[in-house]
């Protein structure tokens, strides 16, 4: 597994939901390694990206992912997050 976050991320499967938080795309976080979750959730706060649960996503207008638990998380971050600093 890569030591960097970024590559962690890229290999995740983008989530398609249509009406996901602009200009942002969204992961799913439990698909993130249990032991790399709090390095994301840092990462991903502080490339402008948020963390949030069902709710969050429908009050921003988005719709949660199908198949999603009600208590699902998920990652909503700007591409170029990903960009190698």
């Amino acid at each position: 597994m890569s030591d960097d976050i970024r590559e962690v991320l890229l290999d995740l499967q983008l989530i398609d939901t249509p009406d996901r938080p602009e200009g942002m795309v969204v992961l799913r976080r439990s698909d993130v390694p249990e032991d790399r979750r709090a390095e994301a959730d840092e990462f991903v706060v502080s490339q402008g990206g948020m963390i949030g649960h069902k709710p969050l996503f429908e009050v921003i207008g988005g719709k949660t992912p199908q198949g999603a638990s009600v208590s699902e998380s998920f990652y909503a971050l700007p591409p170029a997050a990903f960009l190698a600093q």
